[in-house]
């Protein structure tokens, strides 16, 4: 257990966040404490553990992030030899490393970014490298910056059974939910189109299975997008599960003009899918995706998941490849991260996977063999190895709404329930946020209508 005493919780929080990521055999097999006493000019921290004792000194700042930066950096340079694994990505906790490249790169040239990457956060050269050629494609895509340009993401909390890795908040699929929440949804779609005269530049309608539920209900929804917002540039639905696939629905997504789906295998091992959970096949993922190629989309991604239970690099390196064998214009890799209120972590189903880096070199490899380019990337808590998830694609293939979604240079208006709208004002550098009710409930009986009118009127959208 890690335990992190200090007045100001935020300072524990994220101090807490950063050891449990590099030491975490701590966290629930060993005992750690680390005190901090804040004296006039400096903060004196000490670490107690059966392995360690030692106090270290880190300066007082008035800032409070660049002290968070300072308390990481001496931990880390401190605690380096202790850690489970080498760490590629130094003191960053975050979620988005590319928006701070981003940051870095309006201020400064290349080579003064990759030095403070190296020296301030402590990344190591791949990461390093990994994050500028991303930054590199991302740029031609979000700059320059538009305050009015927007995009839509609609949520659909709808899937057949939950995966043993999944946390996000699902609701019985059955015809009364489906109908109930489709007909608020439009509601609220319709009500806020009095606010848009142009069209969006992106539409993304994920979930849960967005193509889960009756395939005239989400026929609806995206006429109802293109009626009252007209046509983007780029429409992505996301049909994940192959077993809620078929020729009809993918035909009426291609007819409505849907130009980007997604079909997420995770792995392409019978056994695997059965021990997390996916009502399918392999069989039936090749079999969806030969029907959405021949129907022609311009882009399908395809999603993997490394680290997932029992499975080995052998088994990633056969499910890469026949992922690859498919030619899809995407192909996004996933490290399993551990998350709170799934099956997976609860029930203690997991190891903390050795072979993790092994697995994201392997990916990493073999992508770039076969012309696919990291074209976004983000990090989560609680993720096997301390790693990463990057989006890969073929050249100019990139999926323009992940790009904006994940480092936050455009707004995004979000509908439907658990769904969360950010407003992005680019003279401050700000973003501002609103959250659908969290419930089908308070999402049915409380005024949805109110959530975004708050800022919504500061742009012309």
């Amino acid at each position: 257990m890690i335990k992190v005493i200090f007045h100001d919780e935020d300072i524990c929080r994220n101090i807490f966040e950063f050891i449990r990521t590099q030491l975490p055999s701590y966290e629930n097999k060993k005992d750690m404490e680390i005190s901090i006493r804040d004296n006039i000019n400096y903060l004196e921290i000490l670490i107690s553990s059966k392995e360690i004792n030692k106090t270290i000194l880190v300066k007082k700042v008035e800032d409070k992030r660049e002290l968070k930066f300072n308390i990481k950096r001496e931990l880390y340079k401190n605690l380096y030899n202790y850690f489970d694994n080498e760490d590629p990505w130094g003191i960053l906790t975050g979620v988005r490393p590319v928006k701070l490249v981003l940051s870095l790169l309006e201020k400064n040239s290349i080579e003064k970014t990759k030095e403070i990457l190296k020296n301030y956060y402590l990344l190591n050269d791949d990461s390093i490298n990994l994050c500028l050629d991303i930054a590199k494609t991302e740029l031609s895509y979000l700059y320059p910056v538009n305050r009015n340009r927007y995009s839509l993401y609609i949520h659909i909390p709808f899937c057949p059974t939950k995966c043993s890795y999944c946390s996000f908040l699902t609701l019985d699929n059955n015809k009364k939910n489906t109908k109930i929440y489709t007909d608020y949804l439009i509601e609220e779609l319709k009500y806020y189109s009095q606010f848009v005269k142009n069209p969006p530049h992106t539409v993304y309608i994920g979930g849960g299975t967005p193509t889960s539920i009756d395939i005239k209900e989400l026929e609806e929804i995206i006429r109802t997008v293109n009626i009252y917002y007209k046509k983007p540039l780029e429409f992505t639905v996301e049909c994940g599960r192959p077993d809620t696939i078929n020729k009809e629905i993918l035909l009426m997504l291609k007819e409505m003009g849907v130009n980007r789906i997604s079909i997420n295998p995770q792995s392409m091992n019978n056994k695997t899918l059965k021990n997390i959970g996916r009502s399918h096949s392999v069989e039936d993922i090749l079999l969806s995706y030969d029907i959405a190629k021949k129907i022609g989309f311009e882009s399908i991604n395809m999603d993997l998941i490394l680290g997932l239970p029992g499975e080995s690099v052998e088994d990633v390196n056969y499910s890469l490849n026949k992922v690859i064998s498919l030619d899809p214009e995407n192909i996004t890799i996933h490290t399993l991260s551990l998350k709170n209120g799934s099956d997976l972590y609860k029930n203690k189903n997991f190891s903390n996977c050795n072979d993790i880096d092994e697995m994201l070199k392997l990916t990493k490899s073999l992508t770039k063999k076969n012309d696919y380019i990291p074209y976004y990337m983000y990090r989560q808590k609680r993720m096997l190895g301390n790693g990463e998830n990057i989006g890969y694609s073929k050249v100019s293939k990139e999926s323009i709404y992940n790009m904006v979604m994940m480092e936050e240079k455009e707004t995004i208006l979000g509908f439907g329930m658990c769904s969360t709208s950010k407003f992005y004002y680019p003279e401050k550098n700000k973003i501002l946020k609103t959250m659908n009710y969290r419930n089908l409930k308070d999402y049915i009986n409380k005024n949805n209508k109110v959530s975004k009118s708050k800022y919504i009127n500061d742009f012309k959208f």
